[in-house]
This record gives C-alpha cells, sequence and structure tokens, in this order.
C-alpha cells in the first residue's frame, strides 16, 4: 500500500491539496488511515490538549460577508498576520481517544472549524481502517446551512499543544457520487 506517514514532536505536521468539488455533486469522501499509538494526554474538547495523531481536513470556500463582526475580524486579522484568507469553513475529521465516533467538537477559536470524530479509541490501534463519510451531511449538521464549494483537503497530525509525538499513515482520499 502507497502511504503518506505524518510524524509530529511536539509540534504539527501536514500538507494539503487544492482541488475543487461540489459537495452535493461529490458528497462521498473516503480514504484510508492507520493510527499506531493514540496520545493519552489529548483531549479535543478542551484548548489547551487539542490534538490528534490523524487528522483529514476539508476546506471550504466563501466570503468574509457571511460572517458575523466577530468572525470578520478574526479573518480580518489573520490575513494582516500571515498574508492569506482564512477558509471559510473547514471540516476536521479526527481520530480521537475518548469521544464517539459521529461526535461534532467545536473548535475553540473559532465557529468556522467543526471536528467530526471518525475514529475513535484504542480500537484496532496499528490496523488500517477505511473510512467513508457524508460531507455535505456532515457540513449542514455541523453549519447548519448549505455548503459551498470544497476548496482544498488535507491531512494532518498533531502533538503542539501535548509536546507529545504522534504519526499516523493516510492511503488515498478520494470524493465521490456514491
Amino acid at each position: 500500500t502507497v502511504a503518506l506517514q505524518a510524524t509530529a514532536d511536539a509540534s504539527a505536521s501536514g500538507v494539503h491539496f487544492d482541488t475543487l468539488a461540489d459537495p452535493r455533486e461529490y458528497p462521498w469522501l473516503s480514504w484510508s488511515w492507520k493510527v499506531p499509538a493514540l496520545n493519552p494526554l489529548a483531549d479535543n474538547t478542551l484548548s489547551h490538549v487539542e490534538d490528534s495523531p490523524a487528522r483529514v481536513i476539508v476546506v471550504f470556500e466563501g466570503g468574509r460577508d457571511k460572517l458575523s463582526p466577530e468572525e470578520q475580524m478574526n479573518f480580518d486579522l489573520a490575513k494582516a498576520m500571515s498574508g492569506n484568507d482564512l477558509p471559510y469553513a473547514t471540516l476536521m475529521y479526527i481520530w480521537e481517544n475518548r469521544l464517539p465516533e459521529g461526535a461534532v467538537i467545536a473548535h475553540h477559536f473559532t465557529s468556522r472549524i467543526k471536528m467530526i470524530v471518525a475514529g475513535s479509541g484504542h480500537a484496532d490501534l496499528g490496523a488500517w481502517h477505511e473510512e467513508r463519510v457524508n460531507v455535505l451531511e456532515d457540513y449542514r449538521r455541523a453549519f447548519g446551512e448549505e455548503p459551498p464549494r470544497i476548496r482544498a483537503v488535507g491531512i494532518m497530525s498533531d502533538s503542539d499543544n501535548t509536546g507529545a509525538r504522534s504519526v499516523a499513515y493516510f492511503g488515498d482520499i478520494r470524493f465521490e457520487r456514491r
């Protein structure tokens, strides 16, 4: 199997691929991943230890004009500091230590990022898992609105908040019609 290894030592590692996909036309996202070990210090419900060995990230396009004044200020600050626009919305499919699959976790600093538990706990650690999620329905459930087009997809392994080490492996990531 061809796979990408993501390793984070008290840091975060990730890569993304720019793409355009309409979630109404391609609602299904499938991928494979393998997590050898959990980070026992991580808890994605707490900002100071929000880490995950594996994340599959879906980024949506859209304008800041639809956002609340507070979120617009966040966007403007990020643009001033980095020179880049923030995504309108982001879904992160994560491997979580404790919460059940399907749980939605709000991000601690913005309402425009939602984490959805796609893998959980110690079950079959070190084995490959095939995942298939409905991005269209997950977006509606997480944000309470119709999704704009997808503009990027990526993967990430992070341990920056806990100072631990995380490793994950990722196989093919695909958007599918059915």
